[in-house]
């Protein structure tokens, strides 16, 4: 699965490993002191089927992987099974999460092992020598996965395109009609999606306004603290919610603990 990777951005992704593992060997060293050796890019000459103790993370974010960190029998006194390797684990999310610019889920005891090669394996070692391991197994590159779901589309349509010139007689009329067929379906349907998805972090700017008026310049420079200004809103009406500039909505003022808050009554429709 690494060789989706490009062999910078695996070592990138070694580096991230060295520095979150203090975190998990931290959290690991109760009676004995664990620490971890160099990754590496390949699977750890270790004998799995001797573990005691596997706990499976999720890792999504700039890295999105599957990790499993296993000791082995006699590793460590105080862990001696999966769900307590879980409990020590759930110490060192918030540190690991930090330095690998990725979320890590919750830690779960799982059993088994693993039937495929790791991406990238962390040795776990003691003055006695190696008690376990951390493998990551590297999730396919979104990159790759778009790759090879355009060169279909895109031999697709070099397979279409001979279909008109085929047919030069009266007959070629209705072959332009099936062209846009393709488009439709693949280009319009699929990129869509992806568009809204890249818009949702967008931030906008709300304002929530309960009223105007109209005051002459001389007015205006004439104010003072404590001036009541009456506004053309009558008590009671509902207000206005307008997205950048833009009416969308209408509700009323609520207090949420020491805050104002704003719920929405009716959405304005922009027909």
């Amino acid at each position: 699965m690494s060789s989706t990777y490009e062999e910078s951005l695996m070592a990138t992704i070694v580096e991230q490993m060295r520095m979150s593992m203090p975190a998990l060997c931290d959290a690991l060293s109760v009676t004995t002191v664990v620490t971890h050796g160099d990754p590496v890019t390949s699977t750890l000459d270790l004998d799995l089927s001797a573990a005691s103790a596997i706990a499976v993370l999720g890792v999504s974010g700039s890295i999105n992987a599957s990790m499993m960190v296993t000791l082995l029998e006699g590793a460590s006194p105080d862990i001696a099974d999966s769900e307590t390797l879980v409990a020590h684990l759930d110490d060192a999310i918030d540190a690991m999460s930090q330095v690998l610019d990725s979320d890590i889920a919750t830690p779960a005891a799982a059993s088994g092992h693993p039937t495929i090669e790791a991406d990238i394996s962390v040795p776990l070692v003691t003055e006695s020598g190696t008690v376990g391991a951390v493998l990551v197994f590297l999730a396919p590159r979104e990159e790759q996965a778009d790759a090879t779901v355009n060169e279909p589309s895109a031999a697709h349509e070099a397979a279409a395109a001979p279909a008109p010139t085929a047919a030069p007689a009266p007959t070629a009329a209705p072959a332009p009609t099936a062209a846009p067929a393709p488009t439709a379906a693949s280009g319009g349907a699929a990129v869509q999606p992806k568009q809204i998805d890249a818009l949702a972090g967008v931030q906008m700017e709300v304002t929530i306004e309960i009223g105007r008026t109209k005051l002459p310049v001389g007015d205006l420079l004439q104010l003072q603290p404590g001036q009541v200004l009456e506004l053309d809103r009558e008590v009671g009406a509902p207000l206005d919610m307008y997205i950048n500039g833009t009416l969308l909505a209408r509700g009323e003022i609520v207090v949420l603990e020491d805050h104002f808050g704003f719920r929405v009554t009716a959405v304005v429709s922009q027909d």
